[in-house]
């Protein structure tokens, strides 16, 4: 802890600890936040004339940015402003200390010196975000900026809707301190209050250059066009593609995309591995000779053999059985693999893709994935963006899922997107991402054509899982709202997986067996 406790907090918590020590630790942990908040907020009432008493905006800056410096004595410190909410490709960068850095009233610039991926993820979370080590941090995996500019320790803290403070260290892990970052944040959130709001008129300012859309896939964000970059980097290359990202956001999308841009003479061959029975997942993917098992007649290859000259994409790769994982691992480190129930090596001359929506590097628990396969295909990772980190590309990607799901249906009329569907499908928070949205626009289509309109209404759209936002709707006994919670969940589940149990069981993290328990017992209750 970087806060003493006063000495009769101390005392009187030894007493607590020497009856029951977990109570102890839990009240310690809140008593430390509490006098950390404290502390935070008296540093930066101090510093509060200094900011109300500042001529200008940089001014502003300058008190921000100098200050946490002095703090931290972090090498690099910018304090940066935007002329539009969330667009981080062309800013106004003040730098601290050195003042090597543009001035908040000079021209728009595209920074160099500053990652877009930490810088990205402030702006789509609104909150701030810390690391002791950037280039080991789960959350910026396959960053091209965290790699490029070798951060370790990083922060980034919102100064309102106006920017962002941002500080690192390229040499120093665990540099930024929990009193610094508690101290910082209530900084930026007073220095938000006298900044004003992004200046939307400022739009004749040259933009940098776009990153051009991959086929198959859709928008234009920030962190979006980071997958494309990775993907268009890692397709030539001869290595394994680890493909991260929530269920629904596009990774088969995605590694389609590497295989048609790797120049493979073979096909794509694509399998869910959570869809494999773990009885029989290792003679679907390395085959098996006659004999081999009870009801294998005769010898088959498997899906490795089809891929030997394209491309193995490995859906959902953490649901693979340990066994299975062990043929896998010696698949990428020899290049060679055997059929079930034969003893004759073959050669493998394809590439892995493989993707997860699980924290495949956890190497704890039973069903936990195996930390040097994890290693092996870890090389090159393309990250997919949540629904919800990308907002701006709805209007674009719903345009785009409508007409495909138009083309679906024959003799369909040109159905349109009201301003109104638009802003509705921009507030909802998609936890099945563009999944998800498939599967509202398509009961859309279906209502509005069957009322012989031609243009999709808000009352068109499937309701928002997990039911009413309003606490009053829901049932007072615990148990009842819980249940409702998840009968809401399992239907979502169930429409994005289009009915396939053991797809939407993998959605949720739950097995397929007690999955079907519970819609077995729902069931007998009803309708549900």
């Amino acid at each position: 802890m970087d806060l003493d406790l006063p000495k009769d907090l101390a005392a009187a918590l030894d007493r607590v600890r020497a009856t029951d020590k977990d109570a102890a630790e839990h009240l310690h942990s809140a008593l430390s936040r509490l006098l950390r908040a404290a502390d935070a907020l008296t540093w930066a009432r101090d510093r509060l004339s200094a900011l109300v008493t500042a001529p200008t905006e940089g001014a502003v800056l300058q008190v921000v940015v100098d200050e946490a410096k002095t703090l931290t004595q972090a090498p690099e410190a910018w304090a940066i402003t935007w002329a539009q909410q969330g667009d981080t490709s062309r800013v106004r960068a003040l730098a601290g200390g050195s003042g090597t850095g543009r001035t908040a009233d000079g021209q728009w610039v595209t920074p160099t010196e500053i990652s877009q991926s930490v810088l990205g993820k402030v702006v789509e979370d609104g909150r701030p975000a810390w690391s002791d080590d950037a280039m080991a941090d789960a959350r910026f995996l396959g960053a091209h900026s965290v790699q490029a500019l070798a951060l370790r320790s990083v922060g980034c803290v919102p100064l309102g809707a106006r920017g962002a403070l941002y500080l690192h260290d390229p040499e120093t892990p665990g540099r930024f301190s929990a009193r610094a970052r508690a101290r910082i944040s209530a900084l930026c959130a007073l220095a938000a209050q006298t900044l004003g709001a992004p200046d939307d008129a400022l739009t004749d300012a040259p933009r940098r250059k776009a990153v051009e859309p991959l086929p198959g896939l859709v928008g234009s964000a920030p962190a979006m066009e980071e997958a494309y970059t990775a993907i268009r980097a890692f397709a030539p290359m001869p290595w394994p593609v680890l493909i991260l990202g929530e269920t629904g956001t596009g990774k088969e999308a995605a590694a389609a995309a590497v295989h048609d841009l790797s120049g493979r003479s073979g096909p794509f061959v694509a399998v869910n591995c959570g869809t494999l029975a773990p009885e029989l997942a290792e003679s679907t993917l390395f085959g098996h000779e006659r004999g081999a098992f009870t009801g294998a007649d005769r010898a088959r290859g498997g899906l490795v053999e089809r891929a030997t000259s394209g491309t193995l994409f490995l859906d959902e790769v953490g649901e693979l059985p340990a066994a299975v994982q062990t043929k896998l691992l010696r698949l990428l480190q020899e290049g060679t693999y055997r059929r079930l129930g034969d003893e004759r090596e073959r050669r493998f001359a394809g590439r892995i893709v493989a993707a997860t929506h699980r924290d495949v590097a956890a190497t704890d628990g039973p069903d936990s994935f195996r930390a040097d396969l994890y290693h092996r295909l870890s090389a090159c990772v393309v990250r997919m963006p949540a629904l919800r980190r990308r907002t701006s590309d709805l209007p674009e990607l719903a345009a785009h899922l409508l007409r495909r799901t138009l083309a679906e249906v024959p003799d369909a009329p040109q159905l349109t997107l009201s301003d109104d569907v638009l802003a509705e499908l921009r507030r909802r928070s998609w936890p099945g991402n563009v999944r998800q949205l498939v599967n509202v626009l398509r009961g859309g289509v279906a209502l509005a054509i069957a009322r012989g309109d031609d243009a999709l209404r808000v009352s068109d759209l499937a309701p928002a899982a997990g039911g009413s936002a309003d606490p009053g709707s829901w049932p007072s006994d615990l148990m009842a709202a819980t249940e409702l919670f998840q009968q809401a969940r399992v239907r979502m589940a169930l429409t994005e997986a289009e009915g396939n149990k053991t797809q939407a069981a993998t959605a949720l993290g739950v097995s397929r067996q007690w999955l079907h328990r519970l819609i077995a017992r729902w069931d007998q209750q009803g309708p549900w």
